[in-house]
């Protein structure tokens, strides 16, 4: 049970419904080229309060991504065949919201100190982020990646991890739908 509950709050802590991934594909680079892909284990930084299960981590996030990156016309390989590598880098943190209340213009309170003041107003929260990055296995080059970063004591349950993932490849090259383009052309 402690298991589960490490898992749930790291979920809720990475990435959290992550509505803003920024992508970056390397220039000059067709992802539609290449057409199978492995997912390697990557790299969980969390704060000292905090336990995780890495494996159950790993498995979640390989699980998500087979499923993206499927959807979009990639085959799975679990071998050195595939010719681009899938990995992550996910981290929490707790982090201090503080603002001075008062009169418009006033500004924020900058300093833990002023907290205290009856002016005050703060709120802890956890922040995670993820970080996907996919590399040519051949060149050893990173060809794209995608960033989020959420405050993840917002989010309203469900599988967070799963919906981070959704999220960040929303943008990646479809394969399938290229094909589908040319069928209608034909036709």
């Amino acid at each position: 049970m402690k298991t589960l509950y490490t898992i749930v709050l790291l979920a809720a802590s990475v990435v959290a419904l992550a509505q803003n991934f920024a992508t970056s594909t390397q220039s000059g680079v067709d992802l539609r080229s290449y057409n199978s892909f492995t997912v390697i284990r990557g790299e969980v930084m969390i704060g000292e309060d905090n336990a995780i299960d890495r494996e159950n981590f790993f498995s979640r996030f390989k699980e998500s991504t087979v499923r993206e990156l499927t959807l979009r016309g990639y085959q799975f390989t679990d071998d050195s065949t595939a010719q681009m590598r899938v990995s992550y880098v996910a981290k929490t943190s707790v982090q201090m919201n503080v603002m001075q209340l008062g009169p418009m213009g006033q500004a924020p309170t900058t300093n833990a100190a002023d907290v205290s003041n009856s002016q005050s107003w703060s709120r802890e929260f956890r922040q995670g982020s993820l970080i996907i990055v996919i590399s040519d296995a051949r060149k050893n080059e990173t060809i794209w990646s995608a960033e989020g970063v959420v405050d993840a004591t917002r989010s309203r349950g469900g599988d967070i991890l799963d919906a981070s993932i959704r999220n960040a490849f929303n943008k990646f090259p479809d394969k399938t739908k290229k094909e589908k383009s040319r069928k209608k052309k034909k036709d």
